[in-house]
């Protein structure tokens, strides 16, 4: 009989039971950390706008990022949002809006104030001297207007403004004043697609004037791109200065 067992275990090869090794030890004696024992990541957020001012119903572009976050909203009035997005909000008056990132970490929160500016029909008007010269009537009278990035639509802004243009412009000592509208753009982009943008932001411009009552003939237009720009900075707040019409008199 125990020749038979013998051949058996030869003939099946011996299973060997699994034997469980203690945890290691560093060199003080501590054991390993186990996977139960690894800190958490707390989250991390940022939050931006661009601009950061704006008039009354303009856009501003939300932009944010979180990371090691279970949920992220977006508040006031958003709620839930993606881990990474992008949102033009309509402030109808100056607002600050919050990114909260809550994960297994813990929570952070960022935020970014929306400032509306006044509107130009609730500012105070500046009288124009009419003895000064007529160059100088038509700096303080005849405003530039401003586009969006990579746009050529007229905002709400722009056309109150243009509407404020338009009533001196088409004053009865005013109709032979011929002038030329600029069109600019910021330093994004190529020469060739700045000076095609430009050019429909000053054609833009005219026929919003020609549909107020301005004789065409009295407007040129003219794009200069990016070569002339307003502002010399690298920032949005720079850029929004440079995407522009501007208005010069032709003597």
């Amino acid at each position: 009989m125990a020749l038979l067992m013998t051949l058996l275990l030869a003939a099946c090869g011996e299973r060997k039971v699994p034997v469980a090794s203690p945890p290691s030890a560093d060199r003080s004696g501590t054991s390993a950390p186990t996977p139960a024992d690894t800190p958490v990541a707390a989250p991390t957020a940022s939050l931006r706008a661009e601009p950061l001012q704006v008039s009354a119903g303009e856009p501003s572009l939300l932009d944010w990022q979180a990371a090691y976050a279970s949920q992220v909203t977006l508040e006031p009035g958003i709620g839930e949002v993606d881990a990474e997005g992008r949102l033009q909000v309509y402030p109808e008056q100056t607002t600050t809006y919050t990114l909260n990132a809550v994960g297994p970490g813990g929570s952070v929160s960022r935020s970014v104030t929306v400032e509306v500016r006044a509107d130009a029909d609730e500012m105070e008007v500046e009288d124009i001297n009419p003895d000064l010269p007529l160059e100088e009537r038509f700096k303080r009278s005849v405003k530039p207007v401003f586009f969006e990035f990579d746009k050529a639509e007229l905002g709400p802004q722009a056309r109150r403004t243009l509407d404020s243009n338009l009533e001196w412009l088409t004053l009865a000592e005013n109709l032979q004043v011929r002038f030329l509208v600029e069109g600019h753009c910021d330093q994004r982009g190529t020469d060739e697609y700045n000076l095609a943008l430009g050019d429909l932001r000053a054609q833009v411009v005219k026929d919003y004037l020609v549909r107020g009552g301005v004789d065409p003939a009295r407007i040129s237009t003219v794009s200069y791109g990016e070569e002339r720009p307003f502002a010399l900075g690298n920032n949005e707040e720079d850029f929004a200065l440079n995407r522009r019409a501007h208005f010069v008199l032709i003597p």
